[in-house]
């Protein structure tokens, strides 16, 4: 058991964030703390100011995931910031005193290869233990199944 942990949910589909977020209320200590950090990595358009594209962004964010949170009975305190995802996630993970910061991983493109993927990072500069969820579909594949055999 787990006394403060990030649950880091980024891009993808609702299914993983629930997996993450319900693996992260399973690992805490009921005394526990959890955090679902969220990082907007900056794209601009033309059409809006940066202040006022950052304050959508973020509020859009925090009702996100604070509606999954609420409808899966997780209580949790969302942390929603603008910035590098692999950077970010330490910070808030260090001003938390995490002892736990869980991640999935995506399927690796061209970008990944020459830069590094946020995984990567967070698993090699973290300060805490890091769980991470495998994206590649035998993974899925067994999780679903290991799901359906509980249900029987």
């Amino acid at each position: 058991m787990y006394d403060n942990i990030i649950c880091a949910i980024g891009l993808g589909s609702r299914e993983r964030a629930e997996r993450l977020l319900r693996t992260s209320h399973a690992l805490l200590s009921p005394d526990g703390e959890l955090t679902v950090a969220h990082v907007i990595e900056r794209f601009l358009s033309g059409r809006e100011s940066p202040d006022e594209w950052a304050v959508s962004a973020i509020t859009e964010a925090e009702e996100k995931l604070n509606a999954l949170c609420r409808r899966l009975g997780i209580t949790a305190t969302i942390d929603v910031r603008m910035g590098t995802a692999s950077t970010t996630l330490l910070t808030i993970a260090k001003e938390k005193k995490a002892d736990l910061i869980i991640l999935a991983t995506h399927t690796s493109d061209i970008i990944d290869r020459i830069f590094g993927s946020t995984v990567e990072y967070v698993i090699r500069h973290a300060e805490c233990s890091v769980l991470v969820e495998r994206a590649d579909k035998s993974h899925d594949d067994i999780a679903g199944k290991a799901d359906t055999a509980k249900k029987a």
